[in-house]
């Protein structure tokens, strides 16, 4: 799988659950199984004193010292996102569903970082969609047998091209 369906992948899953969690009270994640214990500790070491996670050159840093110790990406970003998700839940001025997506934020954000684009002229627009619009992006691109982030680009493209000739 290329680098640019990962994040479009995680894209589409991060921005698809989000509605499905709106209703539960605020839980930070538990990172998944899959980092070893100097893994885990080597990701915390990483992290620069302070709110790390608002200083993008200093979280980058980060992400190429974990990346140069071998450390797989989906392991960078799940932990990641573990390790920002306190910051957040200890905010008594958030709302829960301003945690929510604070989070989600975060994670369109680190997964862009981890990732990175392929084009400097590419664009990543981290957009919310309804749970019946998901359907009926993922039924449109199975149809045509393509990605429900490709189907997205592709109808984006097409609307814009039409709006133009007007």
């Amino acid at each position: 799988m290329t680098r640019r369906a990962l994040v479009g992948a995680a894209m589409v899953t991060l921005v698809a659950i989000a509605p499905v969690a709106a209703s539960a009270a605020f839980e930070c994640p538990v990172p998944a199984p899959g980092a070893a214990p100097a893994q885990s500790q080597a990701i915390k070491a990483a992290l620069p004193a302070g709110d790390a996670f608002a200083d993008l050159t200093k979280l980058n840093a980060a992400v190429a010292s974990l990346r140069s110790q071998g450390i797989g990406n989906a392991i960078i970003i799940d932990n990641l996102i573990a390790a920002y998700c306190p910051t957040v839940a200890d905010n008594a001025a958030l709302t829960e569903a301003q945690k929510r997506e604070a989070v989600r934020r975060f994670a369109g954000q680190i997964t862009r970082t981890v990732y990175g684009l392929e084009s400097e002229d590419a664009v990543i627009l981290d957009v919310p969609f309804p749970p019946n619009v998901i359907a009926a992006i993922n039924a449109r691109a199975a149809a045509e047998k393509i990605s429900p982030e490709a189907w997205v680009a592709k109808a984006i493209a097409r609307d814009v091209k039409v709006r133009k000739r007007r």
